[in-house]
């Protein structure tokens, strides 16, 4: 899960936290620990409703949903 361009798309179409878990019919929690890999996925359908309302393409819905960032002191890359 990349958290940061999931929240690029949501600034991109104005969605906040709580626009969000109310459109995927979620809690502000749920939807925080989902998008911070805490014990939560996005299941099939959330991720379809987020692909849908942001109109996203296969590419970046693949960027977002299926892509780590890997970070350390020095380096930060995308592992797919």
């Amino acid at each position: 899960m990349n958290t940061q361009e999931l929240k690029v798309e949501m600034i991109r179409h104005n969605d906040t936290g709580e626009t969000l878990s109310k459109a995927l019919g979620i809690t502000r929690g749920t939807l925080s620990k989902k998008m911070n890999g805490a014990d939560a996925d996005f299941t099939q359908s959330e991720m379809s409703t987020i692909i849908e309302r942001y109109n996203l393409s296969s590419e970046r819905a693949t960027e977002i949903f299926f892509t780590h960032v890997v970070s350390n002191k020095d380096t930060e890359q995308e592992v797919s």
